[in-house]
């Protein structure tokens, strides 16, 4: 159980250290795929909009769900760590 928690914990880190360098680093995306500056939203040139955009809701959306994930993720730990401690043996002289 402990080692399934620990793998967990690393796939985690990993999937949302990547959905937040995406988020944040969105403006790169422009810059790679130059096509993809043609057009317009709101008014205003899609690669300066979608960024900002990105930048504040997209990294806003994201730490809400990893709050929600991670917070579920502590619930499950301490479950572990109240069993562990059930399971502990004390010996005394």
């Amino acid at each position: 159980m402990k080692e399934k928690l620990y793998k967990k914990e690393i796939w985690l880190t990993v999937i949302f250290s990547v959905l937040l360098m995406l988020m944040g680093h969105s403006a790169s995306l422009f810059v790679l795929l130059p096509g993809m500056q043609s057009g317009s939203m709101w008014g205003f040139p899609i690669q300066y909009i979608l960024p900002i955009l990105m930048g504040w809701f997209g990294l806003a959306a994201v730490c809400l769900v990893m709050t929600l994930v991670c917070n579920k993720f502590d619930d499950e730990m301490d479950e572990l760590s109240a069993k562990t401690k059930k399971e502990r043996i004390t010996v005394k002289e």
